[in-house]
């Protein structure tokens, strides 16, 4: 099964545009992202949220997408198992999609990364973790997205699974992220 049809594909569905923008988007303004997420459930989607500001460290990052997640007991807690656990569509409908959303993940990205988000840092490995799952999976028709607010308009964690986090449409632009 494709992943969109061509009725569905088009700028005018918010999940088509942030698929083909590589899955993550970044938000800043929570109204915008309430917005967002009240799109996509309405469209049979089911969200699950994340207050990353919680994830003081690591390991209660991992112990988070460990249990909202389903993850299996043998979970190693570490990047390298995230990386293959979140490949796993056992938690992705078959219609519809599954959205996760990183609430304060600048927060995150302080207690592990000294604030300062980049590729190398755990908060962009997480990132890119999950970028290479949502390819994964819309290879099998299944979507998977990543809605990640920061509370730092200058948040960029550059390419992620090859491709760039973009800022949603919204929010493009500096002066609307109060730049």
């Amino acid at each position: 099964m494709p992943a969109f049809t061509t009725d569905e594909s088009g700028a005018q569905r918010l999940d088509w545009a942030i698929l083909r923008d590589g899955g993550v988007h970044l938000y800043r303004r929570p109204e915008i992202l309430n917005e967002d997420r009240d799109w996509l459930e309405s469209n049979g989607y089911r969200l699950i949220s994340f207050d990353c500001a919680e994830w003081g460290s690591a390991a209660e990052m991992h112990r988070s997408l460990k249990e909202k997640l389903s993850f299996p007991d043998y979970y190693g807690n570490n990047l390298d198992a995230l990386d293959e656990c979140v490949c796993d569509d056992h938690a992705i409908p078959n219609s519809g999609g599954l959205v996760l959303v990183l609430n304060h993940y600048d927060q995150f990205v302080k207690s592990v990364d000294g604030g300062k988000p980049s590729e190398e840092g755990v908060a962009g490995a997480v990132l890119d973790a999950f970028a290479r799952a949502i390819r994964h999976q819309m290879l099998f028709g299944k979507r998977l997205m990543l809605l990640v607010q920061s509370d730092d308009p200058l948040t960029d964690f550059g390419a992620l699974g090859g491709v760039r986090a973009t800022w949603n449409s919204r929010e493009w632009l500096n002066k609307n992220r109060g730049l």
